[in-house]
């Protein structure tokens, strides 16, 4: 009876953790930025979530966000967001990319 009740107790504890995993939002690094200020580099590709046209948003260390954008290409490691030259020139090399999720909104 008590590795029945153990057993259970961790079948819960899973079920819990499974799902508040699910609205945990996918992060990279900003590389760089293009020179003609309309892409913006990050190191998270498709392994990490960022997909042709998915959604993410730029946002300061102080989590004050920039900018949003575009997947317009991507690898298993690497993405190029599109976004707009004006917004380009507050986005430094570091700055953290969120990918959107697309259930929150």
């Amino acid at each position: 009876m008590h590795r029945i009740k153990t057993f259970l107790v961790a079948l819960a504890i899973m079920l819990i953790a499974l799902a508040s995993v699910k609205g945990i939002v996918t992060a990279a690094q900003v590389q760089r930025i293009h020179k003609n200020g309309r892409f913006v580099f990050i190191d998270g590709g498709t392994k990490a979530g960022f997909v042709l046209d998915a959604t993410v948003c730029i946002y300061t260390s102080s989590g004050k966000k920039i900018t949003c954008g575009k997947v317009h290409k991507t690898s298993d490691s690497k993405a190029m967001v599109g976004i707009t030259r004006e917004k380009a020139i507050h986005i430094k090399g570091g700055m953290e990319a969120r990918l959107v999720d697309e259930e929150r909104r």
